[in-house]
């Protein structure tokens, strides 16, 4: 006597797995496609954040520049005026005196300049990192658009 099963065929088991399984596929592939899509207009806002931290940087390159001439065309001006002090000093402790006070002066400002120099520098990085970061996140956006149909297919 044949025994009656309730499951299915083994051929509908293996239709509807087959079934389910290309259209998994293509859902998948039609997402990957449209994220692709997405990324040919990408590269042209890559070259934008470029010129942005390029932009950017010569800038800072400019002000840096200007900052060093007048630092040392300052220096200059104060090294002579010392020098002008300490030749018309009456005293070998006058002239200990002024030299001592125009050592100070030259090395506080040093320390000021280079604080200052820093802050320019620092602030330049965090200019041109920024147009990049921006283009990152989005990247990893845009894989992500495109991993995850592929997951959910395979789960």
């Amino acid at each position: 006597m044949a025994r009656k099963s309730n499951q299915k065929p083994a051929s509908e088991a293996k239709e509807h797995v087959m079934k389910n399984g290309n259209e998994a596929m293509k859902n998948g592939f039609e997402t990957m496609t449209k994220s692709f899509e997405k990324f040919s207009g990408f590269g042209k806002e890559n070259v934008e954040a470029y010129m942005q931290a390029s932009t950017a940087f010569a800038k800072v390159f400019e002000r840096i520049n200007g900052e060093i001439f007048n630092f040392s065309k300052q220096q200059v001006e104060d090294g002579v005026a010392a020098f002008k002090a300490v030749s018309g000093a009456k005293s070998v402790h006058e002239a200990w005196e002024v030299q001592s006070d125009f050592a100070k002066s030259a090395l506080d400002a040093y320390v000021a300049q280079a604080t200052k120099m820093n802050d320019l520098w620092m602030g330049a990085a965090k200019q041109a990192a920024e147009p990049f970061s921006s283009r990152f996140a989005e990247f990893t956006e845009k894989m992500q658009d495109i991993r995850t149909p592929f997951a959910r297919a395979a789960e």
